[in-house]
């Protein structure tokens, strides 16, 4: 499968929240063969442009966002140890015994570092890692680390391997939400060939793991007439509630929500039964957890539906969805584009 080609190749691009400006040009390289035009979005975002061939037409954007999380060096010690606060919602059960990759002006291992549990007792013993006490060790001196470039503010991303598990099941960090990129791409592949009325637009939206404004600037340039916000879905595993998580392997999810467009929530639902693409209807009521929730205040509401890769483990270094599930969300994608997008009459309900 290409797309899963691609996905590696992006999630080898270290876009760490706030830090996005530093992969852009590659994600653009990767990305542009795929589209008749790439240009930046609002803040530090990309949008690429599938035309229709259709002057003046509407457009129906596609939207993941490209950030991820990981660290900031707030400090180094004299003997070289860092020091370092959390860009995003880093799941802290991880922050131990984990493998990083500094970012100076060459990319540097580090292990993650804390008082060893043998010497830990009673309450320190069960406390959950804080972020305040971990820091990262290079094995180099500070001033070595200057000379690499390493100084306050310098990101640091989780390891970027890469494993496969039986049935189909892909793991490893960065697949929130870069492997909806790939979706996005897989649903261009569907389309290749269809006559369409609307331009595709995919926006690669920056800073959703913390502030949200990539997205929020990035609708303003794109200017869309319908907005379909793709992101990862909290999958299902023994230890959570059913109600609050979807299953994995079992198709893309779609969200049932007070910030999502009835009609295009009903579509997305119907094309799926029609065509027979396995769908799950997720319950979102207050908010999705996604760029939607900023939609319903862009430009005077823009009508906004939200599809979902199921992914366990997220924002750990062992993130994992099924091929199936990836490619089932594109489909359901293009069937949706297809449908209410198509250049006939008929094609558009």
């Amino acid at each position: 499968m290409q797309e899963l080609k691609i996905l590696e190749e992006l999630r080898a691009i270290p876009t760490l929240t706030g830090f996005e400006n530093r992969g852009k040009k590659e994600i653009a390289r990767v990305l542009s063969p795929y589209f008749d035009d790439c240009r930046e979005a609002g803040v530090a975002g990309l949008l690429f442009t599938k035309n229709c061939g259709e002057k003046d037409a509407k457009k129906i954007l596609i939207d993941v966002h490209m950030d991820e999380i990981g660290w900031i060096v707030t400090d180094i010690e004299e003997n070289g140890m860092l020091t370092v606060s959390p860009l995003g919602g880093m799941d802290p059960r991880t922050f131990t015994a984990s493998r990083y990759t500094v970012h100076g002006t060459k990319d540097l291992t580090a292990v993650s570092l804390k008082k060893p549990f043998r010497l830990q007792s009673g309450a320190e013993a069960k406390k959950l890692p804080q972020a305040k006490d971990i820091v990262l060790f290079t094995g180099l001196k500070k001033e070595e680390l200057r000379s690499f470039g390493v100084k306050v503010g310098t990101p640091v991303s989780m390891e970027r391997r890469t494993g496969r598990m039986g049935d189909g099941q892909i793991f490893g960090a960065y697949m929130d939400d870069k492997s909806c990129a790939a979706a996005a791409l897989a649903a261009l592949e569907e389309l290749r060939g269809k006559e369409l009325s609307y331009d595709v637009c995919l926006l690669l939206s920056s800073q959703e793991e913390s502030f949200g404004a990539g997205f929020a600037t990035g609708v303003f340039d794109g200017a869309p007439d319908e907005i379909l916000v793709v992101d990862v879905d909290l999958g299902f595993t023994p230890e959570t509630e059913a109600s609050k998580t979807v299953k994995m392997g079992e198709g893309p999810s779609v969200a049932l929500s007070v910030q999502t467009d009835r009609r295009m929530t009903k579509e997305l639902l119907r094309v799926a039964k029609e065509r027979q693409i396995p769908v799950q209807a997720a319950m979102n009521v207050k908010s999705t957890g996604t760029n939607a929730s900023g939609a319903p205040f862009l430009m005077g509401g823009i009508p906004t539906a939200v599809i979902g890769l199921p992914l366990k483990y997220m924002h750990t270094p062992v993130e994992m969805f099924y091929e199936e599930d990836l490619r089932n969300t594109g489909k359901l994608i293009a069937a949706y584009i297809e449908e209410h997008c198509g250049r006939k009459g008929e094609s558009q309900r």
